[in-house]
């Protein structure tokens, strides 16, 4: 059986490793990866295995220098990244269904129909706005946010001393939020 050129091993080599990292997406695996590929072009162009190993080892390094703050950046930006229920908190919407016979209710949040209660266990109306505070299993927890001053300041200051929030008649539509705003307010935060 003939052994294996050291061309191949090096491709094998640089082969293993790629799908590693595509496998892992850590940035660990694709510096050595590239060295490997680098060795293998050097035994194309007739280097000793000595110096394909010096090659790969150098090459390896300098890689692995240049992308760890790269992959640092993207893994921190990731990071911070909500995913599923955890991207509501702290979004606005408006409550669409209230004054259920349950502790629930129903709020439009992000486009999306939630149950719904505050943590105080108040039963606000329809079309009264809300913030998300948290994701309690499949339903959210809110506060109800006081109507917009511009519309009424005595109606908000009321509500101010009241500790209730104002209530909408029938025929007002609820208040939606714009998504791209609350979202990047999420995100600031």
């Amino acid at each position: 059986m003939e052994a294996l050129p050291w061309f191949w091993i090096w491709i094998i080599a640089a082969a293993v490793l790629f799908i590693g990292e595509m496998l892992s997406l850590s940035f660990f695996l694709l510096p050595f990866a590239i060295g490997a590929v680098l060795a293998a072009i050097g035994n194309a162009l007739g280097l000793s295995l000595v110096w394909q190993v010096v090659v790969f080892i150098v090459i390896s390094v300098i890689a692995l220098v240049a992308l760890r703050p790269f992959a640092r950046h993207i893994t921190k930006k990731a990071s911070n990244v909500k995913a599923g229920a955890e991207r509501l908190v702290g979004m606005q919407g408006a409550v669409v269904e209230g004054q259920s016979a349950t502790r629930e209710f129903r709020v439009m949040v992000g486009g999306e129909l939630w149950n719904a209660s505050t943590a105080d266990g108040y039963k606000p109306e329809a079309g009264t706005p809300v913030e998300v505070l948290a994701v309690n299993s499949n339903s959210l927890v809110v506060k109800v946010l006081p109507l917009d001053a511009s519309a009424d300041t005595g109606q908000e200051q009321s509500f101010a001393a009241s500790k209730e929030p104002p209530t909408k008649t029938p025929l007002e539509a609820p208040q939606f939020v714009n998504v791209d705003e609350s979202r990047k307010k999420s995100h600031e935060s």
